[in-house]
């Protein structure tokens, strides 16, 4: 069996409730589930999904997560870092091959339907551990040395360093959110990693991308305003911030990594997936291939997928989808 002949496991945390961030109108969970499932449904071979909810889900995408996999319920929820830290855990106590792809999936993404597709056929290709399809921030290898450093151009745009893989180009990427690929040899080496990251607090994403790259995860700068909060943070405040300071700096030797074990995070250039916020203020810099996608147009086409499936996703009239 090949890499591509393998089923992605897609891993889809879910909170019941939603927040409240500033969103584009076409926003829906039950949308960013439906995308999920229509680039499951281009796959060359089925995935196996899992759906890991924590809370009472809304019916109407309980009921869509039944019909198309398997569903669980986080046994100690609450937030989004105690249900990743307990999928971690769980995933890496199952059995496995080394070069299984695994996508941990968060419930506020919109992908184009090849994505899951291309992030396949890209891993079999590069053969590399991580893998995002969003984020735009590349690493410049060759100047990095502990400390990342990032190049001002979008994407794979100037850096020379890129693996070409039909339409997609895979680069070195800086970070990422919680929503990534993995092999299964890199989560049973890295889990103890990525679940310490998940509570040092602040963007721990970002620092878990830093960690797993070997690169510094937090600066001496801002090591001193956690352990020196004084008129940085109100005083009810200071034993927080000193209780996160010890954490981040137990996690740092964790990124000390031998040059044989530090990690690349691939990134595709075009963006296959977007995280539904509201945009950029001032708007980050974009790739030339991901500006020709036309996200308001993907969320209507997948709205269409969705009810020729069964599935009643509804996107508000403003935004020139159909429902």
């Amino acid at each position: 069996m090949t890499a591509t002949d393998r089923p992605l496991r897609v891993l889809h945390r879910s909170y019941g409730g939603d927040n409240t961030k500033p969103r584009p109108e076409y926003y829906s969970k039950l949308l960013a589930l439906a995308a999920l499932l229509r680039a499951a449904d281009a796959l060359d071979v089925a995935p196996e999904l899992v759906f890991i909810n924590d809370g009472p889900m809304p019916d109407e995408r309980l009921r869509v997560m039944e019909r198309f996999g398997e569903v669980r319920s986080v046994r100690r929820g609450g937030s989004d870092t105690n249900s990743y830290r307990e999928m971690l855990a769980d995933e890496n106590a199952r059995t496995g091959q080394p070069d299984d792809l695994i996508w941990l999936a968060e419930d506020d993404y919109l992908y184009v339907p090849d994505a899951l597709r291309q992030l396949v056929i890209g891993a079999a290709a590069t053969r590399a551990d991580y893998f995002t399809l969003y984020g735009a921030r590349a690493i410049d290898a060759e100047r990095s040395g502990r400390t990342a450093v990032i190049r001002p151009e979008p994407a794979a745009e100037g850096t020379g360093q890129t693996v070409e893989v039909g339409d997609v180009a895979w680069y070195r990427a800086a970070s990422t959110t919680s929503t990534f690929g993995i092999t299964r040899r890199a989560l049973t080496e890295d889990v103890g990693l990525l679940r310490h990251f998940s509570l040092t607090g602040g963007a721990w994403d970002t620092a878990t991308c830093k960690a797993i790259q070997g690169f510094a995860p937090f600066s001496v700068q801002r090591l001193r305003r956690d352990f020196l909060p004084f008129g940085e943070v109100p005083p009810a405040l200071w034993p927080k911030s000193v209780v996160r300071g010890a954490l981040r700096v137990a996690s740092i030797p964790l990124s000390i990594r031998s040059r044989q074990r530090r990690r690349a995070l691939l990134g595709s250039d075009p963006e296959l997936i977007i995280h539904m916020e509201a945009p950029d203020d001032p708007p980050r810099a974009l790739s030339a291939r991901t500006q020709k996608i036309d996200w308001a147009a993907v969320a209507d086409e997948t709205a269409e997928w969705a009810n020729d499936h069964g599935i009643p996703v509804v996107i508000p009239a403003a935004g020139g989808a159909r429902g």
